[in-house]
């Protein structure tokens, strides 16, 4: 198998906090002067929401494909807080053959009505309405969360913030999974929701033209727009250091059963070295 490289787009707000970073070395640009307001995380710790396991089948991760490393490209920056990092090295993925690597998005029939997509992505928040983005970013569903115990998450703000709360979506109830990780035999916690986009929507109508769920990472950097009329976002928020990454694999209401199983496949076979 051979090894590629990715682009993806983001940003880096402080979250949890472990001991641990990234072996990578500091980057000498600096971050956006500008970045968008974003609500108050809730801070009431006492009605704190446990999240279950995912309840559905494990994907059976792609066995015949090319693997691809992601570097984490939010790594330390010179002169800039620590806390403002994403905690984590690398990430793995492998694809079947078909399918592009993009500089955003990773992919089966791109931009065409029988899409499959998976992006990775730090960012500061979600918009509360992905149509209609006026005022300030929501804080993401795992900004103020505590782990009741060592499997497991628990949310302070559910359901009133992040992807769980945007209007017009229908979102499941949030559920946790595991994403691999080579150095560490307990892997990486994450919260799991699936979230649609309202099939009869008119995505013209919408705020320029477009979807989108969260910004990017600045100017220059393209937002999370990707969306049709009817798509379905499988978002994992990974419990990394400092701040989530987040995973969105995503399907049309045009894709075949077989690429959908492909983009399970694809989603199923990321590993990740935390540090």
């Amino acid at each position: 198998m051979t090894l590629g490289t990715i682009l993806i787009s983001g940003v880096v707000l402080p979250a949890c906090t472990a001991g641990g970073s990234p072996d990578v070395a500091a980057a000498t640009a600096t971050p956006p002067a500008e970045t968008p307001t974003v609500m108050p995380a809730p801070t009431d710790t006492e009605a704190m929401f446990a999240l279950a396991p995912f309840e559905g089948a494990q994907p059976e991760p792609v066995s015949d494909g090319t693997t691809h490393r992601y570097v984490n490209p939010h790594g330390p920056i010179v002169g800039v807080d620590a806390n403002s990092t994403s905690d984590y090295r690398w990430i793995e993925y492998t694809v079947p053959d078909g399918w592009e690597v993009g500089d955003t998005y990773i992919g089966k029939n791109l931009g065409e009505p029988g899409e499959v997509a998976l992006s990775f992505w730090t960012a500061p928040g979600v918009y509360p309405d992905p149509c209609r983005r006026g005022g300030d970013l929501s804080p993401l569903d795992l900004t103020n969360h505590g782990h009741p115990d060592s499997d497991g998450l628990s949310l302070a703000g559910y359901p009133d913030v992040g992807l769980s709360a945007q209007q017009g979506r229908e979102a499941s109830e949030p559920q946790t999974v595991v994403i691999g990780d080579p150095t560490d035999d307990r892997g990486t916690i994450a919260l799991r929701v699936e979230l649609t986009v309202p099939a009869d929507l008119d995505v013209a109508t919408c705020d320029e033209g477009v979807y989108r769920a969260w910004p990017g990472f600045g100017e220059g950097y393209p937002p999370n727009d990707n969306h049709v009329a009817g798509q379905t976002d499988i978002v994992y928020q990974v419990d990394v250091d400092l701040t989530p990454l987040m995973i969105d694999a995503s399907f049309r209401p045009d894709s075949s059963p077989e690429d959908v199983e492909e983009l399970h496949s694809v989603l199923g076979s990321i590993v990740m070295d935390r540090w």
